[in-house]
Parts: structure tokens; C-alpha cells; sequence
């Protein structure tokens, strides 16, 4: 690296290489304002990280000569900031705050910082502390290739996904009973894709932070790549579906722009590889904005389950969301399939006049159990895995076919015993009353003789 005026030339790690720097920014507009300039003025990206925990696995001497982190980044708490700071490599921090100096290897920066600022901060940097440790050139692995297993049957409905028409027919709960149920008896994903109101952390009480932006922020290309950045985002939906996880939704209305058509199409294909089933809550049809990649969700599906209440206004917004569907190449064959909601055969039509109205297949039909369903959500958990409702037993059925049968819950490992087996044995045995002249020290009072005639 040529040297300018006695000093090491921008991104040397004066060490005669060009310096590593590990990037912690955690948002798009931080890293495409930045990283350019640094890549262009001679230094290397060693790695992209996307939250604190990341950062500090892969921070390291060996690793990196620099690490450039902002303070928005994601799990990054003021212990993980001390942590960071105290491995003694050198850091500029991206904060409106102060921070300790760390003997000359701390450099704190405004948000609002240039690349211009950014490149003389590292300058200042790396310009007298090189490395004591040069790691040697590592030749990559091949990715390792994934083997058909002979034994595994193909399934020809890999994907399933879950749409409706406008309002809120019950998409989530359809999503998540059936991965619950498929998650018991096969490697199942669900995916929460509704980026209008995505529902699923919620309903489950998982970690929202662990979301589909983040994946798409980790940008993976190999399949490392895409092993490592799941392994981070999934999370397991419910101790009685043990191979089931779930992906949640964007939490913030302004991160939909970092899911692209692309992205969706990619990691579909991912979890098909690595899932027998991929259970996708896509939102609404007419979902506005997000309509092109609601669209290129229900083409890549292998199933799609139209879900409807089925009540008027339900049924009406059924068949302008089949209209909206039908032009598309889903419509061909057995691909789309109608599921109704909420039913109540006292009130509503009958099924061959849904199919007849609808000119649509029925897949099921989900009776009205509001008592069933307020306890799953209270409870945070799938109904199928609670006491049997009809809503629970009916889903279950949908499942069980689209697995082709067989399908069954192992025990609740939540579930407590029943109360009797706890109790002991002489509380169950049942002690003789006493006659009623001993009870209680009193006596029968006699019976009076009755005697009939007025002069008696």
C-alpha cells in the first residue's frame, strides 16, 4: 500500500494490506450513504452484522481491524456498547453523545455524519495501530449440498398460503392453527407476509425483533448465508408442535420497503428446501401498495386457502377477492380453494349454496366458537393445542387432509395432571355418616303421632 507522507494511504491498516472493517449500522439508508465511500477509498467490509449479538460474535482481532457501529443498532444495550468498546479495537461510533475515548481508539460521530467524516475518522484510526495479529488468507468452503432423502415423499403442496378479501375474516388464526398442526408431525415455517397488519407476535407472544425485515436486511446469498440468518429469525411457535417455527411481520409501517418481490420469491424457495411445510399469512387481496408482491406470494404457492366469513358481507368480499384471484395462473387447476369462517348453520346458507354462489370448492368449514377462540388468545397459543372446541376440531380436519391423513398431536408438555391423581389415597375414601340420634350431640326429635278428629 503506498504510503503518504509517512503515514499509511487511506484504508491501510498500516500493516501494508488494506484494513478490514466490521459494520454494525443495522438500517439500509445508513449503509448505502456510508459503505460506498469506504470501499471506493481501499477498505473491505469483513461483515455486515445486524444486531449486537452478531457484532460481538464476530468481533475480533483475527477478524477485523476496525468496527464501525451505530448506536439505533438492533439489541444493542449500553452493557453490549461496554462490551464492544472493551476489546480495544478501534471503533467509531455513530451517536448524537458523548462516549469514554478508550485510549485514543474510540471516535464518536453524529448520525448525520459523511462518508468524507466517516473515512477520516478511521484514518485517524488505523493510522498508528496496526494489528498485532495478520490473519492468514483463508480459502472459502463450497457450501455443502443437501441430499434428497429417498425415504421422505414428495409433497405436492409444499407452500400453502392464506389470503381473503377485505377486513379481518380470521387469516392469522387459520395460519397459525394450521402450522401448529402440520408442525407436529412435519418440519413446518410459518411465515407472517401480511404487511398491512401482521398479527402473529402477538397472538403467540414471540419476540418481534426477530422479524422478516431483519432477514431481508441480512441480505443471503449462499446457503450459509441463508442457514445462519434463519437460524437467528425463526423462532419456535408452541412446545406441542416441535417442528414447527414461525417468522414474524414487520413491526413498523415503514420497513415494508425492504421486503421486495425478489426477497419473497428467494426465501420461499429456501424454506421449501429446508421445510416440508410453508404455511404463509399473505394479507388481504387488495392490499394496495403491497399488491404486486401479494400477487407473486399466491403464484409461488403450491395451495392457496381463500378465507371468508360466512355472513352477506363476508361472502361479498369472498367473491370480489376470487375475482381479483382468477385472472391469475393460481386459478388453474385445484390451487385455490375456499375456507368459511365463523360459521353458524342456524343463520347462515349451507355449503353446496357457498360453492354454488361462489362458483369456488369449499376446504373446510370453521364452525363459530367465540368461548374456544378468546381462550387460545388469552392463553397465546394455537387453539388445536388447547382442550377440543369444534373451531379446533374442525381446523384440525383441514390440516389432516392437506397432510393426506395420519396427522395427531403428541401430549401437551404444558399441561398439568389432573388434580385427583395429587390427592391422597384416605381423602378419597369416603367416611360413614352416623345415624342422626348421634350427629352433631343432638337427638331425632320424635315423631308426634297424628290423630284425626276434632275431639282428640
Amino acid at each position: 500500500m503506498a504510503m503518504v507522507g509517512g503515514a499509511p494511504a487511506a484504508g491501510s491498516a498500516g500493516s501494508g494490506r488494506a484494513a478490514r472493517i466490521l459494520v454494525g449500522l443495522g438500517t439500509d439508508d445508513l449503509e448505502q450513504r456510508l459503505l460506498p465511500g469506504l470501499t471506493d477509498a481501499g477498505y473491505i467490509i469483513a461483515d455486515r452484522c445486524l444486531s449486537a449479538d452478531q457484532l460481538l460474535a464476530a468481533l475480533s482481532p483475527e477478524s477485523a481491524d476496525a468496527v464501525l457501529l451505530a448506536a439505533d443498532l438492533h439489541r444493542l444495550t449500553r452493557a453490549a456498547l461496554d462490551d464492544v468498546l472493551a476489546r480495544r479495537i478501534p471503533a467509531v461510533v455513530l451517536w448524537n453523545g458523548q462516549l469514554d475515548a478508550r485510549g485514543g481508539r474510540t471516535v464518536c460521530l453524529p448520525l448525520d455524519a459523511t462518508a468524507a467524516d466517516l473515512q477520516a475518522a478511521l484514518d485517524e484510526l488505523l493510522g498508528g495501530h496496526a494489528p498485532a495479529v495478520v490473519a492468514p488468507s483463508v480459502t472459502p468452503e463450497p457450501p455443502p449440498t443437501v441430499e434428497p432423502q429417498p425415504d421422505e415423499p414428495e409433497v405436492e403442496h409444499a407452500v400453502v398460503a392464506v389470503t381473503s378479501g377485505y377486513g379481518s375474516p380470521g387469516r392469522t388464526t387459520l395460519a397459525i392453527n394450521l402450522a401448529a398442526a402440520l408442525g407436529a408431525v412435519a418440519p413446518t415455517a410459518l411465515v407472517d407476509a401480511d404487511l398491512v397488519g401482521p398479527s402473529v407476535a402477538a397472538y403467540l407472544d414471540l419476540d418481534p425483533t426477530r422479524n422478516l425485515y431483519m432477514l431481508a436486511h441480512a441480505g443471503p446469498e449462499t446457503v450459509r448465508d441463508w442457514d445462519r440468518a434463519l437460524d437467528q429469525e425463526l423462532q419456535s411457535l408452541d412446545p406441542r408442535s416441535r417442528q414447527a417455527v414461525a417468522l414474524c411481520g414487520v413491526p413498523k409501517p415503514e420497513m415494508r420497503s425492504g421486503i421486495s418481490t425478489r426477497f419473497m420469491e428467494r426465501l420461499l424457495a429456501e424454506l421449501r428446501q429446508r421445510y416440508r411445510y410453508v404455511v404463509v399469512d399473505t394479507g388481504p387481496v387488495l392490499a394496495g401498495t403491497d399488491r404486486g408482491l401479494h400477487r407473486q406470494t399466491l403464484v409461488s404457492a403450491g395451495r392457496v386457502l381463500l378465507l371468508a366469513t360466512s355472513d352477506l358481507v363476508g361472502l361479498w368480499h369472498a367473491r370480489r377477492a376470487l375475482n381479483a384471484c382468477r385472472p391469475e395462473e393460481l386459478a388453474a387447476g385445484e390451487r385455490l380453494a375456499l375456507v368459511i369462517n365463523r360459521y353458524d348453520r342456524r343463520r347462515h346458507h349451507g355449503r353446496a349454496e357457498i360453492e354454488w354462489g361462489l362458483d369456488a370448492p369449499l376446504a373446510g368449514v370453521v364452525p363459530y366458537d367465540h368461548l374456544h377462540a378468546e381462550r387460545a388468545i388469552a392463553a397465546q397459543r394455537p387453539m388445536v393445542v388447547l382442550p377440543k372446541g369444534p373451531a379446533a376440531k374442525a381446523l384440525l380436519e383441514l390440516a389432516d387432509r392437506l397432510h393426506g391423513g395420519g396427522l395427531a398431536l403428541p401430549p401437551d408438555p404444558l399441561k398439568r395432571p389432573p388434580r385427583w391423581r395429587t390427592l391422597r389415597v384416605g381423602s378419597l375414601v369416603r367416611r360413614p355418616q352416623l345415624p342422626w340420634p348421634r350427629r352433631n350431640g343432638h337427638l331425632k326429635p320424635a315423631r308426634e303421632e297424628s290423630h284425626g278428629g276434632a275431639g282428640h
